[in-house]
């Protein structure tokens, strides 16, 4: 794989987790709104949540985006720049 190749791939991926760490609130509620759905066609598979289950949920997932993006970056961001420095 050429380098040129190489650095536009990891620089996309630091720039996607950059996205996820502040975008994460977005995502989070889209997520749980998709799951609330799945939940509320499909009454035997999981109850719907309550209010305040809705909200832990989001916080949750939240920060679970939040740190998956970070690892995503930072890992993309490390092998960009071992990449880089070997010429």
């Amino acid at each position: 794989m050429s380098k040129t190749l190489l650095t536009l791939m990891l620089s996309g991926s630091a720039f996607l987790g950059a996205v996820m760490v502040f975008r994460a609130g977005k995502l989070s509620l889209a997520y749980n709104a998709w799951t609330t759905g799945v939940r509320e066609r499909n009454p035997g598979f999981n109850p719907p949540p309550t209010a305040e289950a809705r909200a832990m949920n989001t916080k949750i997932m939240s920060w679970i985006i939040r740190l998956f993006g970070l690892f995503v970056a930072l890992f993309s961001l490390l092998l960009l720049l071992g990449n880089l420095a070997a010429n």
